[in-house]
């Protein structure tokens, strides 16, 4: 995976560089950091939390100093295991120069990923990676900056994050979201490139709303937005802005289980159950849309989610079983009536 861009900072090249070799500062500024302490004058050691998606991890790492020119950059190489996670390694060239009174900070990264990490697919990885980044930056201008705020964001005149795709940052790069989620009004000021199923499990600690791939194929993050199953990995936060949603925290009432819930469970619809919350609300999207309820609307209603594991069969009974719970009229196949 590849990350570069041009960051301009606004302080002088000396403040920035300064910075730039400050442990304290570095540890302000890296999102989820825990500690970053100097070894020797060319070696930090780094622990950060991060979460990839499904991965939360607390990583322990070196970062070496290399080629260091004073007030023109440097060159980092850095590894980190976080154990059942997997490990990563980077190296990263930075340089420095004048951008009238402010700083221009070029970079240029590569990173490789094994274990966990590398399973979960470089697209996510990629994605999870830029964003810190960007955290990063926005949060190294603010400290070097009098007071900070959001009118002294830095501006990304360049960038190009994984695969080199293009996208461009500035202090209008933050936005207000107002959502109803599960019946509470909810109001975030995040990035706006915020997904809404990052704004669910991260801000809001919605995390039945299941992150299960990089390519929006599984259907683990299906909720439901306005009325509609929507795989929210596909649709941003801002976009959602004004709209209700519901999770599967939201979709029983009190104590009493879903329909549909209930015939998962009693229809054996489910073994590890991690794809489970995306196929209930897929088919809470189907038993609200007014369809007929036969097995080849399900099997169409279901087809955007992957199920490792029962092999469908049970979760068709199951929601079947639940369109007659609800007095919904449901033409079922002979060799499945007799899950109810």
């Amino acid at each position: 995976m590849e990350f570069k861009g041009r960051q301009v900072i606004r302080a002088s090249r000396e403040t920035v560089w300064t910075a730039l070799n400050n442990p304290a500062v570095l540890e302000q500024c890296i999102d989820g950091c825990e500690s970053f302490t100097a070894v020797n004058d060319s070696e930090w050691q780094v622990v950060v939390r991060a979460s990839v998606g499904p991965v939360k991890a607390r990583f322990k790492g070196a970062l070496t100093v290399q080629d260091r020119e004073p007030l023109k950059g440097y060159r980092l190489r850095g590894q980190g295991e976080g154990g059942m996670a997997g490990f990563g390694e980077m190296t990263a060239v930075v340089t420095l120069e004048d951008e009238g009174a402010d700083t221009l900070l070029v970079y240029a990264a590569e990173a490789h990923v094994g274990g966990k990490l590398a399973q979960i697919g470089s697209r996510l990885v990629g994605s999870v990676g830029a964003k810190m980044a960007d955290r990063f930056f926005a949060r190294f201008n603010e400290v070097l900056t009098e007071g900070g705020g959001e009118g002294q964001r830095p501006t990304a005149t360049a960038a190009e994050g994984p695969g080199s795709t293009a996208w461009t940052n500035s202090g209008a790069g933050q936005a207000n979201v107002e959502l109803t989620v599960n019946g509470q009004p909810v109001r975030r000021h995040v990035d706006d490139r915020t997904l809404l199923v990052e704004l669910l499990r991260r801000d809001l600690g919605l995390t039945g709303t299941h992150v299960g791939c990089d390519t929006s194929q599984c259907g683990a993050c299906t909720v439901r937005l306005d009325g509609v199953a929507v795989k929210s990995c596909t649709v941003l936060a801002v976009q959602a802005s004004g709209g209700e949603v519901v999770t599967i925290e939201g979709l029983a009432k009190k104590d009493s289980m879903h329909p549909l819930q209930k015939a998962f469970v009693q229809c054996h619809g489910l073994q590890c159950g991690f794809c489970t919350p995306g196929m209930i609300m897929s088919s809470d999207g189907l038993l609200r849309s007014g369809q007929q309820i036969d097995h080849a609307s399900i099997c169409t209603a279901l087809e955007g989610n992957i199920c490792r594991c029962t092999g469908y069969v049970n979760i068709i009974r199951a929601v079947e079983q639940a369109a007659t719970e609800m007095g919904l009229p449901c033409n079922a196949r002979a060799d499945t009536e007799g899950a109810r």
